[in-house]
């Protein structure tokens, strides 16, 4: 069945499936949580059920219709189902009779803006009635990109938000609500997810890669903060490469050694961004234009697939480890470096409790804020190079014992 599909989020699977049971089925949906969560699966989930031409029960899709094994067909975001409209990618007719078409790539999973054509595109699809069944669906992943540069394709898009055509379902996800306009917002239903447990994490990595070890998926399930898209990312590159390095530099860390520690953090995102971005242009020749998996649905501002979009990834993934450090860390030097106290690398607790002694709690809380604003100066383009060395900076004034 589509909902044992989605891992976790019990209430908001209850509330979709309650909608579609009692037929109050709204024009517009936000499924708004973090990234990596599951928004987009149970976005294809609840417009397959809504789509169903003969459920079983109004809240679950058949699973044998014609619709719901367009469903059961898609690749990432490409689907052929005629109802659901593709805001990644188009069939285009290449004319002069040739009565084949190609597809053309609209918008990516990791382009930073949703243009105003893209989006118009979308609405003019939106009010043409439906091809084979009831309704037409359009799901849009990341929907604060409409509002990223100019307002027009916000714009564009909230009139037919206020006017909606009566076969019409749209579904937005956002891991960043707060970018979406206000007017937006007021006009679909909000439908909100949550972080998942290590568990779950845990849980969506074995359907994944069913012979991972155990300890491979404790740790990456750690690591996650409670998102399948971030744990599959971690993995997908090289978990145990890219923490061996932060922990050693952060061993190895002082006020004499602060800038190697913030070269060497930069190199390695520099070495792993080529690395990745070769073995990604290889993956792109061999598919057949399929967009990215759902379960990582996370979406990387400006992080376009290109060899320093694969550098910028990398290196706030480098963060994110970094900060995982401080939090436990943090966690042993405010419990008195109580042994039992909770760690997200629970099989490092003599790295925690030296980090914790380092920094002290105050250090630590320090070396979090700089980390989240190298985090942020990442997204805002800013040169990996310069970032590293800022943060280092940071991170030696935040030492407790010169």
């Amino acid at each position: 069945m589509v909902w044992d599909e989605i891992i976790g989020q019990a209430p908001a699977k209850g509330y979709l499936r309650t909608t579609l049971t009692t037929k109050r089925l709204a024009h517009g949906y936000l499924f708004s949580g973090p990234a990596g969560v599951g928004k987009r699966s149970a976005a294809y989930a609840f417009a397959q059920a809504a789509m169903c031409y003969a459920p079983i029960e109004l809240d679950t899709p058949c699973g044998q219709c014609k619709s719901c094994r367009w469903f059961a067909g898609r690749k990432g975001a490409q689907i052929e189902h005629p109802d659901v409209i593709s805001l990644l990618t188009f069939s285009k007719g290449r004319g002069g009779g040739d009565s084949s078409s190609r597809m053309e790539k609209r918008v990516g999973d990791q382009d930073p803006i949703i243009k105003l054509e893209s989006i118009q595109y979308v609405c003019e699809q939106l009010h043409r009635s439906p091809m084979a069944g009831p309704k037409r669906a359009v799901i849009i992943p990341e929907s604060q990109r409409l509002c990223k540069g100019q307002a027009e394709p916000a714009n564009a898009f909230l009139k037919t938000l206020e006017e909606p055509p009566a076969s019409s379902l749209i579904i937005l996800t956002s891991s960043q609500p707060e970018g979406l306009l206000e007017t937006i917002i007021s006009r679909v239903q909000t439908v909100q997810f949550k972080r998942l447990s290590s568990v779950e994490v845990g849980e969506g990595l074995k359907r994944r890669w069913a012979g991972m070890e155990a300890n491979d998926v404790k740790l990456a399930a750690a690591l996650a903060d409670g998102s399948i898209g971030r744990a599959l990312d971690l993995v997908g590159g090289d978990l145990k490469i890219w923490r061996a390095a932060v922990i050693t530099g952060l061993e190895k860390f002082n006020a004499k050694t602060f800038l190697l520690f913030g070269a060497a953090l930069w190199k390695l995102a520099e070495t792993e961004g080529v690395r990745l971005y070769e073995a990604d242009k290889e993956a792109q020749s061999e598919e057949d234009g399929s967009d990215a998996s759902e379960e990582s649905d996370e979406i990387d501002e400006g992080a376009a697939k290109t060899a320093a979009g694969w550098k910028r990834h990398v290196f706030t993934r480098m963060l994110a480890l970094c900060e995982v450090c401080f939090r436990d860390g943090l966690v042993s030097a405010a419990s008195g470096m109580n042994s039992n106290a909770p760690l997200l690398q629970p099989d490092r607790p003599d790295f925690a409790r030296a980090l914790g002694a380092k920094f002290g709690a105050e250090g630590c809380e320090k070396a979090l804020r700089a980390l989240r604003e190298a985090a942020l100066a990442a997204r805002l383009y800013v040169r990996g190079d310069i970032i590293a060395r800022a943060l280092a900076g940071r991170l030696r004034d935040a030492l407790a014992h010169e």
